[in-house]
C-alpha cells in the first residue's frame, strides 16, 4: 500500500462475495437451465449510485437507469460477467466493466447492473 494513499471510509464497507455463475440443465424441471452461483471471494466494499459526472463522462452504452458502481480497497480479481452478492441486504449485482485508476491508486470501481429480486 503506497503511503498516503487514499481509502474508502469503513463505516461505508461491508462484505460482498463474487460468485462465477454458470447454466446448468435440470431434467427434473423439464429439461430447463438453471443458473448456479459458485462463490469464490468475499471481499469489503461498497456499491454507490452513479452521479452526474458519471454519467457525463462515461462512453455511450455502457450503462442504463440500473448501472450503479462498486467501490473497493481490497486487492480482489473481479472479471465483468461475475456476480456480487451483497451480504448487507441480499441484493444481487452483475459487473460489466471496470473503471481505471493510475497505478498508484489502490481503490478499485466497477460498473454493476443491479438484478431484479422476484
Amino acid at each position: 500500500m503506497p503511503f498516503a494513499a487514499p481509502r474508502l471510509p469503513r463505516a461505508l464497507l461491508h462484505i460482498l462475495t463474487v460468485s462465477d455463475r454458470e447454466f446448468v440443465r435440470d431434467p427434473a424441471n423439464g429439461g430447463q437451465y438453471k443458473p448456479v452461483d459458485t462463490a469464490v471471494k468475499s471481499f469489503w466494499g461498497v456499491v454507490l449510485p452513479l452521479s452526474n459526472l458519471d454519467w457525463k463522462r462515461l462512453p455511450e452504452g455502457i450503462y442504463t437507469h440500473n448501472s450503479q458502481k462498486l467501490y473497493t480497497d481490497d486487492p480482489v480479481v473481479i472479471k465483468p460477467g461475475q456476480i456480487i452478492r451483497d451480504t448487507y441486504d441480499g441484493q444481487l449485482y452483475t459487473i460489466t466493466s471496470e473503471l481505471a485508476h493510475n497505478t498508484i491508486h489502490p481503490m478499485l470501481r466497477f460498473i454493476v447492473e443491479g438484478v431484479v429480486k422476484k
